[in-house]
């Protein structure tokens, strides 16, 4: 088993809701290990939120040069 870190570290991605007034969508946030927080998209649902963490998330990262 290694014990080396990644080269490029990897968020942890979660679903957060946004309220605002009469309104709310959802985004996903990504938090890095040195505690630096994104927020990427809006989405309707919970579920939709979840379902970029499963399909898309990995693309993202890779974009990004992860």
């Amino acid at each position: 088993m290694s014990t080396s870190l990644p080269k490029f570290p990897r968020p942890i991605f979660k679903p957060r809701e946004m309220r605002l007034a009469d309104q709310s969508h959802w985004y996903v946030e990504a938090e890095w290990d040195d505690g630096t927080i994104e927020e990427i998209g809006e989405f309707k649902s919970i579920a939709e939120a979840w379902d970029w963490i499963a399909r898309e998330s990995r693309a993202w990262l890779e974009e990004r040069g992860g």
